[in-house]
């Protein structure tokens, strides 16, 4: 194997151990478990939003303390799940809602801190230091399935 072989495999197998262990949700732990178990029909006027891509919506009184799990639709088959306790005020009185200034973002109302809804629910600015806990989707249409 060539040097250069060499090097651009070791580049890549870096970039990807990186990107893994940036994106797993290794905070989970700061956010208590409980059992998440839900199932909503996108099409109900509730989760209109849903139906768009970046589309968001609010599944009210569910995952920790019932302060409800955010959902953004990624693409048209992908959607991502998050529960909406803060992960630095952990309480029933702080719950992250979309971010209105920022269509990929939620927002603490209670600390101020921002976290991103893409990719790993991790926080952008304010006192948070964990990511959101986050949840399994899978989407057999019109139905999201949201669980542990």
């Amino acid at each position: 194997m060539k040097p250069t072989t060499k090097l651009l495999t070791f580049c890549i197998i870096c970039t990807v151990a990186l990107v893994f262990c940036a994106c797993r949700n290794i905070d989970d732990d700061v956010v208590p478990n409980v059992e998440v178990r839900v199932r909503i029909n996108v099409l109900n006027a509730k989760y209109i939003d849903l139906q768009d891509n970046y589309g968001r919506a609010v599944v009210e009184h569910e995952g920790y303390c019932g302060n409800g799990i955010i959902v953004i639709r990624v693409d048209e088959n992908e959607y991502k799940a998050y529960d909406c306790t803060c992960t630095y005020e952990l309480s029933d009185t702080a719950a992250v809602r979309p971010d209105d200034a920022n269509i990929m973002g939620a927002v603490c109302p209670v600390c101020g801190s921002k976290y991103e809804l893409l990719e790993c629910g991790m926080p952008t600015s304010g006192k948070a230091r964990h990511s959101l806990k986050s949840y399994h989707t899978s989407f057999a249409s019109p139905f999201l399935i949201i669980r542990n």
